[in-house]
């Protein structure tokens, strides 16, 4: 026992030299890296403005989608954007929604995929609307673009959004559309602009049956034009239309701004039928949403948009085009008057006012968006 005792101990001893070898102690084994957090990009916001050259100034038709939820469409729309913009810069999205889902989400959605795609982040305005002319479509877009070459050489004109009611509630409101187009086309024609030279034509319209021929006929009267025919609201009591233009200029104006005033009627103010511009650039804000509808609040929502057109180098006063877009024909009319305060008391803009069904935020009850001069 004496010697096998040395030669057990000798043999546990060889036997775990030989597992420490095979099997280093924990200690010394390399430590896992520690798995670094992960960190979110920030999706960019949108911006309150945006510049362009005037001359440079285009309108971008996207495909309306048909397929899938809002969340899809808007994917789909935004591909064919990246598809079809080329060389040119997106300015300004407008999002028209006309069926159900979150229009919260609809700029988000924007936002995070361009800025996926490395596309700088274009000014935004989401809108939802009574319906679009397709039933199977949930949203469609309006997209302002900064064309490669001067498209615009001698400038553009902005004609003033035109209203034709009919007498009574009637579902066809064809005639209110014809007769909207008529006065538009001679104001065009009185500046000797061709309905080639239509860059735009936007026409919103009562509750209707079927907008898919009103959408027709307005295609067929300015065939060039970037064309959007929405429902405003989903129901209402009138029948009515109102229709607006961008067209191009086929020789410049004497001045930077210049207005053409009527006087419609006897005791009442004077209106901008149009405005035309050559001024090298332009200015294109986002929408500036109004809360609530007392006077105050009209007003401030124009001293923000004021406060962004001067971040921008320009002011109200040198708008050429402002688009009113409220919860009610009432709340529309008193927000042009409160602005009036803010405007050239010379002459208005070119005025868009419209009624739609709702806004991206709690207690949002009107739009403004503006395109001024930068002079």
């Amino acid at each position: 026992m004496t010697i096998l005792v040395p030669r057990l101990i000798l043999h546990l001893l060889l036997f775990a030299g030989v597992f420490l070898l095979v099997y280093p102690l924990s200690g010394a084994q390399k430590r896992p890296e520690e798995e670094k957090p992960q960190v979110l990009e920030l999706v960019p916001e949108a911006p309150d403005f945006v510049k362009v050259e005037t001359s440079r100034l285009g309108y971008l038709s996207l495909p309306v989608e048909q397929r899938g939820l809002l969340s899809r469409q808007v994917e789909e729309s935004m591909k064919s954007l990246r598809r079809l913009l080329g060389k040119r810069k997106v300015l300004r999205i407008t999002a028209w929604v006309g069926g159900a889902g979150d229009t919260r989400r609809v700029s988000m959605s924007i936002r995070e995929l361009l800025a996926k795609w490395r596309i700088p982040i274009p000014a935004i305005t989401v809108i939802r609307v009574g319906a679009l002319p397709n039933p199977a479509s949930r949203v469609a877009f309006d997209v302002e673009v900064a064309e490669t070459d001067a498209a615009n050489p001698h400038g553009l004109m902005f004609l003033a959004g035109v209203r034709s009611e009919a007498p009574e509630f009637r579902f066809e409101v064809a005639p209110e559309v014809e007769r909207s187009l008529d006065i538009l086309a001679e104001r065009l024609a009185a500046e000797a602009a061709k309905p080639e030279d239509v860059l735009q034509a936007r026409c919103f319209v009562s509750l209707t049956q079927d907008m898919r021929p009103l959408e027709l006929a307005v295609r067929k009267r300015f065939p060039r034009a970037q064309v959007r025919l929405l429902q405003g609201m989903r129901s209402t009591v009138d029948s009515y239309a109102t229709c607006d233009l961008v067209a191009r200029l086929s020789s410049p104006p004497a001045q930077a701004l210049e207005a053409r005033v009527l006087t419609p009627r006897e005791n009442e103010p004077p209106i901008t039928s149009l405005v035309k511009t050559n001024a090298p650039a332009l200015i294109l804000t986002s929408a500036q949403l109004g809360f609530r509808a007392t006077d105050a609040d009209l007003a401030l929502a124009f001293e923000r948009l004021e406060s962004t057109l001067k971040k921008a180098g320009s002011s109200l006063s040198n708008t050429a085009q402002l688009s009113i877009l409220a919860e009610s024909v009432d709340l529309g009319r008193r927000t042009e008057a409160q602005g009036r305060k803010y405007l050239d008391s010379k002459h208005d803009p070119a005025i868009l006012r419209a009624t739609v069904e709702d806004l991206p935020a709690l207690d949002a009850t009107l739009s403004l968006d503006a395109i001024a001069i930068l002079p």
